[in-house]
C-alpha cells in the first residue's frame, strides 16, 4: 500500500533537494530518520517533516507499523521562479531568479519473500 506526501513551493532549488532525496531513497523508514537527522543540510529538516508525513498518511490508510515501511521513491521537480529585481546603474534593473521546488515521498509496506517458493 503506497502512501503519498507532497511539499509544493519549497524556497529551495530541486537540484539541492535532490542530493538529499537520494540519500533516503529505498531504505528503511527507521534508518532515513536516523540519516535525515544527522545529514547537515538545509532541506534536510524540512523533508524529515515530510517523511514523517508520509508515514502518517499510511498509518490513516491502515498500516500501523512504522517498521515494516520503506522509501520507495522520492522525486524532487522545479516549480516557479520568484523573480526579483535589483537595481543597477544607469536606470537599469537585474533580475535574480529564486528557485523553488515541488518534492514528493512515498512510502510503501515491506512485501515479505516466502521461504521455498520458486517462480
Amino acid at each position: 500500500m503506497i502512501a503519498r506526501a507532497h511539499l509544493h513551493s519549497m524556497r529551495q532549488s530541486a537540484r539541492k533537494v535532490r542530493i538529499v532525496l537520494d540519500l533516503i531513497r529505498g531504505k528503511p523508514v527507521e534508518e532515513a530518520y536516523r540519516t535525515l537527522a544527522f545529514t547537515r543540510k538545509q532541506s534536510s529538516e524540512t523533508i524529515l517533516k515530510l517523511l514523517r508525513s508520509a508515514v502518517n498518511n499510511a498509518g490513516q490508510k491502515g498500516t500501523t507499523d512504522a517498521t515494516a515501511l520503506f522509501v520507495s521513491r522520492t522525486y524532487a521537480d522545479g516549480g516557479f521562479p520568484f523573480k526579483k529585481f535589483e537595481p543597477k546603474a544607469m536606470l537599469r534593473h537585474g533580475m535574480q531568479k529564486r528557485r523553488t521546488c515541488h518534492v514528493t515521498i512515498e512510502v510503501d509496506a515491506v512485501v515479505a519473500a516466502k521461504k521455498g517458493s520458486k517462480s
